[in-house]
């Protein structure tokens, strides 16, 4: 038992790794971009924001992974045997699906992003007077 609940902590590990990836590369050309092209102030509030919402993901996701995980043990520990291949199959999907469906969000975003960097035409900086 201890060794399923560890086994797919890791998972969740590496899944969350990929999401904070493509996560912090849009907030990077988020801030690129609405700094230097928009020209927008840098917005605190809007980071701290971006915080909360990668802290409350995280924590989120890992315990519904971890429900998902202990549920199954838990009914056959009470009696309601459920086939470990069944068990294992709903952790990988929760794991997988959870963070890919994100994950791909936010490089969908990066790269609309990372393409309209691309596109923009910033002025050159003046140069510094002597």
């Amino acid at each position: 038992m201890l060794n399923t609940i560890l086994n797919n902590l890791v998972n969740i590990g590496w899944a969350m790794l990929i999401f904070l990836c493509a996560y912090l590369s849009n907030v990077a050309f988020s801030l690129y971009y609405n700094i230097k092209v928009l020209l927008e102030p840098f917005d605190r509030g809007k980071a701290i924001n971006s915080a909360l919402k990668v802290t409350a993901f995280v924590t989120g996701l890992t315990l519904l992974c971890l429900a998902v995980t202990t549920l199954p043990i838990f009914a056959n520990l009470v009696g309601w045997a459920i086939p470990a291949e069944y068990a294992d199959t709903f952790s990988d999907l929760v794991i997988i699906g959870a963070v890919l469906l994100v994950s791909c969000k936010y490089i969908v975003e990066a790269f609309g992003k990372f393409k309209s960097i691309l596109n923009s035409n910033i002025p050159d900086t003046p140069p510094a007077h002597q």
